[in-house]
């Protein structure tokens, strides 16, 4: 994965920033990130230094905190905020950081770091080592909610097996497969016809990026036929949950398949997307994940003993095997709980 890290720098003496501003460039590319640095030269005759700022959000400032030119860099700071208002900011000069810190907090700008000079470049790769960490981590946890949601999906396509022999006992998997076929078929034309649409208006980003509709065909059919159940059993909650199936898991699944990764504001986010994902979205969607998990492992519970009380040993035995491959999902997210970001 390659993304770019954005910064804008400030500073008026450009002779000797220039090791400071290669050494912060070797630091980014040794991570795996493309730097994008963007030095402003702060003098009497350069004008406003922020007339123009990037349309892409910034993932940092550095900025000399006694600039030249009659420029005072609490003012540039402030105005920065309006723009980039979750932007991390770091004031350097040749003062001691706990002075420069002072100094700052009486300007009244807050949430932002105090280096001295000789120390910058050391404070800046923790810096940047930190925010990327944090990117790192959430982009392991992408990969691990793509890898248990299709392990649900699949756990699906068991449920539709043993569903299908529980309420169509004998030849009904002939008109079983029969309505499949015709559900997938009708589909199938429907979404034809959009994608002519889409090639008749020539929207080739859209086509590029059409997600498989499988997983929602399957949803589709499981709760329909799940639905029948309703009048054979007490316990009807997992039935009704079903019907979050497609918005909790369906869509953040084709998202994280479809949709790349981009940094806004210092924030990752799916392309088309205004949701960061940070630690507590991430975790929202793990337990939302484990608990379709869960609801699945009730609906299959329903099933065994529906087959049992029919005295369908056989059938039995493969309704509990799939509730093992259901606890290999909630196992597997168990396990990996996101891990606390770096502050």
């Amino acid at each position: 994965m390659q993304l770019e890290y954005n910064m804008i720098w400030f500073d008026d003496q450009p002779g000797p920033i220039a090791p400071f501003v290669d050494r912060v460039r070797n630091i980014i590319s040794r991570l795996g990130f493309e730097p994008r640095i963007d030095l402003r030269i702060v003098t009497a005759d350069s004008g406003d230094p922020l007339s123009t700022l990037p349309e892409q959000g910034l993932d940092l400032v550095l900025m000399d905190w006694k600039l030249g030119g009659g420029h005072d860099g609490a003012v540039l700071a402030r105005r920065l905020r309006q723009s980039f208002r979750d932007t991390d900011v770091v004031f350097y000069s040749s003062e001691h950081a706990n002075t420069l810190r002072k100094l700052i907090f009486d300007q009244g700008i807050d949430g932002v770091f105090c280096v001295n000079r000789e120390h910058l470049t050391d404070r800046v790769n923790g810096i940047i080592q930190g925010q990327l960490r944090r990117m790192l981590d959430l982009n392991h946890m992408r990969g691990l909610v793509m890898a248990a949601t299709s392990d649900l999906d699949m756990a699906m396509v068991d449920c539709l097996e043993v569903v299908q022999q529980v309420l169509h006992p004998g030849d009904g998997a002939t008109v079983f497969a029969t309505a499949i076929a015709q559900r997938v078929s009708t589909g199938l034309r429907k979404k034809a016809d959009e994608i002519d649409d889409l090639g008749t208006k020539g929207k080739l980003a859209k086509l590029l990026r059409e997600p498989s509709f499988g997983a929602f065909l399957r949803w589709g059919v499981l709760k329909e036929e799940v639905s029948k159940l309703a009048d054979r059993v007490s316990e009807r909650q997992f039935i009704e949950h079903l019907e979050k199936y497609n918005t909790d898991v369906i869509g953040p699944r084709n998202d994280f398949a479809h949709r790349k990764a981009e940094v806004r504001d210092g924030k990752l986010l799916l392309e088309g997307r205004d949701q960061p994902l940070d630690q507590d979205s991430m975790k929202a969607l793990r337990l939302r994940i484990l608990d379709h998990a869960d609801n699945l492992r009730g609906l299959l519970v329903t099933l065994r003993e529906l087959a049992t009380e029919a005295g369908e040993a056989a059938l039995a035995e493969q309704i509990e095997a799939v509730e093992v491959a259901v606890e290999v999902v909630v196992e597997a997210a168990e396990a990996n709980p996101p891990r606390a970001l770096d502050g």
